[in-house]
């Protein structure tokens, strides 16, 4: 236990205010030695998204976040440890200290420069692009003779680190935290240019927007091409790198996943299709204009544009050969509710009219106020709802900042949808309020005043079964504040939403894990191990307004890491391809990913599941690579802790077949999947998937020398309308196992 500190099973008590006060002399003191006068100087404002930029939107895989996914038996009830903090452990938490190390030299870097910051809302899962990205500085510092730094930073806030030296690249660390020791080796730089063309004419693609990432997908640079199409990167950290383009008026190509490798130069020609043009007019229910408009994809408004005085608007470069990037439209104009539409492939063509009707919206005002009653401002509020209506289904995400009288309004809040409210302003709890029950048959609802409580605080470990600290590690928070239902006291509360009632950390090199800015109200703390819902812990904390826990602890079994390498059928380093358990009736679907060189490393297979098989999910390399055609590896059998295990991806072949009724008519219109005989069926898992043509003819392309399952998706019949409609049940899926992968004429027929 730590000097100064009662054990968290202790009685809960809440921190006395000398304490306190006390407490926060000695943390300011030691910043302000640190930092100089420079910790007095207020940061920069966020940094600004371009509107271009491509986003990997986590919404999507969000959504099942918030219906309670498998939580677990196992659950523990954590009290809150009294904390009376003496300055010596109060000094030491609030430092993050580290070494930079060339790897070039082979010594430490003295001089080098490390850049602290944070992402302001890294916990949520905010659509809101700006918001999302928001990073605040909080300390430069430079490494001493011996490459090491030490600096106060605060205190349970998930913190990203930047060393950088002339001629190395920069190395980054995320999720660093207080307490942290970290090394930051800096490798030879890596250099990436290329030049973007168009597919139809070979012409120079001027202005595209060029995003670089890394494997966690976390911005590392961007530049738009130059007038002949050309963009260079350098310094870049070698390693897996995602790239993402976006032109101006042509179509965004795949995700380019390549290996960047210290003191080497890559070079990518990359040709985009010039895709299509989609427009329209927005108007009102009554047929008039909506000036000034948004339409854009997805959550994030990607690539909007705005109608003009008479509600038209166009938008270029859309869709493209090898990607449909067109199926989530969406709307949004102040004082109306946002709408969207969904598309499938065939419904893209070139010069495809897409009108929308917006309707008038609801509002919601109120004001935000601290505990002594003084106005808050800059709190971020938003409304967020969705539901599904006549078969529509519609999100909404509707928010604002407070202005200096704590005010704020919505304008835009969807009529047909069930709303909650988010209130979150740094240093108080985030809080969560259902709107009123009758908010359907409101126009405009006030909230009056709404008070922010100082925020709470929750912190832990993370271990395996063996006792070690497990380091970033994914942490889930489930929860909101006790009154969340106040405005809705007599009705059923409203399912928490992707962002609502999920907070996301990960713990740093320690296996700790930190919550910051709750409210009070009884919260859930969850670890799992990934494609294993069963392997869990869960912690249940009642936290008091303001209050702090401490010393949670959660144990993982997460078996014993397997290792290996993902290979071309030449030998070369595959890197990006996800690497899973088959997924059979008796094993679990875990799942990694290659990065440099191929290798990967897939935890959570533990010795009492003995013998599992490895394959490689082949859509995973083509996405990156859609020259490259290859197809899955063959099955790999495996024990836990096992190394050097190698996945060779194979050449794809062509399976033909026909689908056909229970009659011997062809069937048309009915997708066919093809998953790797006995594997998990999952849609998404599927090697190939294919749609029957007007003759019921199929045609998959398949990795060679493999043996696989084909499955149909739905299929309604054309029925006899003489036929009662409860007679008309859709026939069972038509299945046919164990066939070749490049058996030809195959006949897949479904049953009476």
């Amino acid at each position: 236990m730590t000097e100064g500190r009662y054990d968290w099973r202790m009685t809960p008590r809440r921190l006395m205010p000398s304490v306190l006060i006390a407490a926060a002399l000695v943390v300011a003191v030691g910043w302000y030695v640190t930092r100089g006068s420079a910790a007095l100087a207020p940061g920069p404002a966020p940094q600004q998204q371009d509107p271009a930029t491509p986003v990997t939107s986590s919404l999507d895989g969000a959504q099942d976040l918030a219906q309670g996914e498998g939580a677990g038996e196992t659950r523990a009830e954590v009290g809150l440890e009294v904390t009376e903090i003496g300055s010596k452990v109060a000094m030491q938490e609030s430092v993050l200290r580290g070494r930079v190390v060339s790897d070039v030299l082979g010594s430490p870097l003295p001089g080098a420069t490390v850049v602290i910051s944070r992402r302001m809302n890294s916990e949520f899962h905010i659509p809101d692009t700006q918001e999302r990205n928001a990073r605040q500085p909080v300390v430069t510092v430079v490494t001493d003779d011996e490459g090491r730094f030490e600096v106060a930073v605060p205190t349970a806030v998930p913190l990203d680190v930047e060393a950088s030296a002339s001629e190395h690249a920069t190395a980054r660390r995320d999720h660093l935290f207080a307490g942290d020791d970290v090394e930051l080796r800096l490798m030879a730089a890596a250099i990436l240019e290329g030049v973007l063309t168009l597919a139809s004419d070979g012409s120079a693609v001027e202005g595209a927007l060029v995003l670089g990432k890394d494997s966690r997908r976390v911005e590392q640079c961007r530049a738009r091409t130059d007038i002949s199409g050309r963009f260079l990167f350098k310094d870049l950290q070698p390693g897996l790198f995602i790239l993402q383009i976006t032109p101006r008026d042509a179509a965004p190509p795949p995700s380019k996943t390549i290996e960047l490798r210290q003191g080497e130069r890559t070079w990518l020609e990359l040709a985009v299709d010039p895709g299509v043009r989609i427009h329209g007019i927005v108007s009102d229910p009554s047929g008039g204009p909506i000036a000034g408009a948004e339409i854009g994809l997805g959550a994030s408004f990607k690539r909007s544009v705005f109608t003009d005085a008479h509600g038209m608007y166009e938008m270029f470069g859309l869709g493209g050969a090898r990607r449909r990037d067109l199926g989530d439209p969406r709307v949004r104009a102040e004082g109306y509710g946002t709408e969207g539409k969904r598309l499938s492939d065939s419904e893209l063509a070139q010069d495809t009219q897409l009108d929308f009707v917006l309707h008038p919206a609801r509002y919601a005002t109120g004001r935000v106020i601290d505990t002594d009653g003084a106005p808050l401002e800059g709190a971020y509020v938003a409304g967020v709802g969705s539901k599904k209506v006549e078969g529509v289904f519609r999100r909404d995400w509707e928010s604002t900042v407070t202005g200096d009288d704590g005010r704020f309004e919505l304008a835009s809040l969807h009529l047909l949808i069930d709303h909650q409210l988010l209130l979150r302003k740094e240093g108080y709890g985030a809080r969560v309020y259902d709107f009123p029950a009758d908010e359907g048959d409101r126009e405009q609802i006030d909230y009056g005043d709404l008070v922010l409580h100082p925020g709470g605080r929750i912190e832990g470990i993370l271990m395996s079964q063996t006792g070690a600290p497990l380091p970033d590690h994914l942490i889930k928070l489930r929860g909101a504040n006790e009154d969340r239902g106040r405005f809705r006291p007599e009705a059923e509360a409203l399912e928490g939403t992707w962002v609502t009632a999920v907070r996301h950390s990960r713990t740093d090199t320690q296996g700790r894990f930190h919550f910051s800015d709750l409210p009070g109200g009884e919260l859930k703390v969850t670890a799992s191990v990934r494609g294993r819902p069963e392997a869990n812990d869960e912690a249940t904390v009642e936290l008091p307004e303001g209050g702090e826990v401490e010393g949670v602890e959660l144990t993982l079994d997460v078996g014993d890491l397997i290792t290996g390498v993902v290979l071309t059928p030449d030998g070369l380093p595959a890197v990006g391809v996800f690497v899973q358990v088959a997924g059979g009736k008796d094993q679990p679907r875990i799942r990694t990913s290659s990065g440099a060189g191929g290798r990967f490393e897939l935890l959570g297979v533990t010795e009492d599941m003995g013998v599992v098989d490895l394959f490689t999910i082949m859509a995973s390399y083509n996405w990156g690579n859609p020259d490259a055609h290859l197809g899955a590896s063959r099955t790999v059998s495996a024990h836990a802790g096992d190394s050097d295990l190698v996945l060779e991806l194979r050449e794809l072949v062509l399976m033909t077949g026909r689908l056909e009724d229970a009659e011997g008519q062809p069937v048309d219109g009915v997708q066919v999947l093809a998953y790797l005989n006995g594997s998990a069926q999952v849609p998404r898992d599927a090697l190939a998937r294919a749609t029957s043509d007007e003759g019921g003819a199929f045609r998959l392309d398949l990795p060679e020398e493999c043996l696989v399952d084909l499955v149909t998706g739905t299929y309604i019949p054309k029925f006899d309308d003489t036929i009662e409609a409860s007679e008309q049940a859709p026939p069972e899926p038509a299945v046919l196992k164990l066939v070749a992968s490049d058996a030809q004429g195959v006949v897949l027929q479904f049953a009476e």
